[in-house]
């Protein structure tokens, strides 16, 4: 019996060093761009509540005759509508049972692509709206790279990439397919993105176009990396022993074993913590994924569609109440509620009103309250409190956080519905899966427990005295991995 345990507890020192061999550069890379990611974040077209896309279109100018498009069938429902400028021209971009497309209000006439000039007085406008001094030009056309990897950028493939040639190094990514902008990055975000989010990530081009085999090849490392710090843990506590040549406990190496064995010892449950809230950053296999029910729930609260027949003037109504009002607009979009067609204004410092079929105006007051509630609930109790500050689920920094918000609770469920009251659309939604995943992954991984911890330079303070013994871990460990190879993977060190 003894024999075998011997047997295995070499089987355990030799699987922590060769699973070292394989993993501890990554562990390193992870760690080291962890520095970088307290400080440069992965670009967005949303900064701080801001919609910089939105900011960058040209004021909204729907002047008569226009023409909306006639090849769309009267009684089809229209799920979604957004009128905007293109560049220089107003757009609808539309989408309804059967069918979705972007549509020219001068001609009517749907728009099929945006070709390279056009492209380039979409980033001229930006670049005016947002008083850049600039002379754009365009890259190229690109299919996808580094900044636009996600699932969330298929439809917009592939991308005019426009220089603005602004002193930030400015590059807007514009969809070929309706002349969004999509994503925007600068030389100090390219860079710091190469060293942070991307190797963090692994959001390398060529594997994560594979989403399939980048999310398995993080989820399986993340658990190889908790397996090793778990085998490492086994490994160090056995080997910090009462020595016989001294009488007290102690290491037996020396060199950067003996750092790697004591900072292991100090600090390896923060590398333990990082790895396993690395595998559940993914919700592996549906686990700490929002629930159909849940999803379900929120759907109820804008309720059936209206016609496109019924749509027609209702677009007319708002343009004749904001040529009335003398508003300057940058964008209308729906906002459905309770089977209604409401109509969100919204203006060039993101402000939003929200309007009547009518075109009048009409918030979403405490009446409408209750009226959320049985939505969302359907058939079961709920219970609503306005919320004027943070909770556990809803806060700054988080999927969503701006305040004042309503939040609907589905009892017995326990589930919170955030709606926001500009819209009376749900904002975020806390069931237990984004429960779990709020704790398992956002306050594990983010060191993100409580709202006083996120206050910065808090927050960098406490990441740092973190980050910094798990990188000496990590460090050490691919140092002597990287020895280990060099030594043709000779097992060398102390007796069992």
């Amino acid at each position: 019996m003894q024999a075998f345990q011997a047997r295995l507890v070499r089987l355990a020192f030799a699987t922590h060093r060769w699973l070292g061999v394989v993993l501890g550069l990554l562990m390193l890379m992870w760690c080291l761009s962890g520095f970088v990611l307290i400080w440069v974040q992965y670009p967005a077209m949303t900064v701080d509540g801001r919609d910089l896309r939105t900011e960058g279109l040209a004021p909204l100018q729907i002047t008569e005759p226009y023409v909306l498009p006639q090849t769309i069938p009267e009684t089809a429902p229209l799920t979604s509508l957004r009128i905007e400028m293109l560049a220089d021209r107003p757009v609808a971009h539309l989408r309804w049972d059967g069918g979705s497309g972007l549509f020219d209000l001068d001609s009517g006439q749907p728009v099929e692509s945006i070709g390279e000039q056009e492209a380039l007085a979409i980033a001229e406008t930006y670049a005016a709206q947002h008083r850049i001094a600039a002379s754009p030009e365009i890259k190229g056309l690109t299919e996808r790279d580094e900044f636009m990897v996600a699932g969330y950028f298929n439809s917009g493939r592939p991308y005019w990439q426009a220089r603005l040639r602004d002193e930030a190094g400015t590059m807007l990514y514009i969809a070929s397919t309706n002349g969004e902008i999509r994503q925007r990055t600068t030389t100090t975000l390219r860079i710091g993105n190469w060293l942070g989010a991307i190797p963090h990530w692994l959001y390398f081009t060529e594997l994560r176009k594979n989403t399939q085999l980048w999310a398995d090849v993080v989820i399986w490392t993340s658990l190889g990396g908790c397996f090793l710090v778990v085998l490492g843990g086994f490994v160090g506590i056995r080997q910090y022993r009462t020595r016989a040549s001294t009488g007290r406990r102690d290491s037996p190496y020396r060199g950067a074993k003996y750092w790697h064995h004591m900072t292991g010892l100090f600090a390896g449950a923060i590398l333990l913590v990082w790895s396993f809230s690395g595998f559940t950053s993914m919700q592996p296999w549906g686990w700490l994924s929002t629930g159909a029910a849940a999803g379900e729930a929120a759907d109820r609260l804008p309720g059936d569609p209206p016609t496109w027949g019924a749509v027609q003037s209702i677009v007319e109504n708002q343009r004749a109440a904001a040529e009335i009002e003398g508003v300057e607009l940058r964008q209308m979009a729906a906002a459905r509620f309770d089977g209604q067609m409401y109509v969100m204004w919204i203006d060039s410092e993101g402000g939003q009103q929200r309007r009547a079929p009518s075109g009048e105006r009409a918030d979403f007051g405490e009446d409408d309250w209750a009226t959320a509630g049985r939505l969302i609930a359907g058939e079961g109790q709920f219970d609503l409190k306005w919320l004027e500050e943070e909770d556990h689920y809803y806060y700054q920094g988080a999927a969503a956080g701006r305040l004042p918000v309503l939040r609907v609770t589905q009892q017995p469920e326990g589930t919170h519905y955030y709606v926001n009251p500009d819209t009376a659309q749900v904002a975020a939604i806390a069931d237990d899966g984004a429960k779990g995943f709020r704790w398992l992954h956002l306050a594990l991984h983010r060191v993100d427990f409580v709202s006083w911890l996120r206050v910065r330079p808090v927050w960098d303070l406490a990441v740092l005295l973190l980050l910094v013994p798990a990188t000496l871990i990590s460090a050490l460990g691919a140092w002597l991995g990287l020895r280990k190879l060099a030594r043709g993977g000779k097992l060398d060190g102390p007796k069992l």
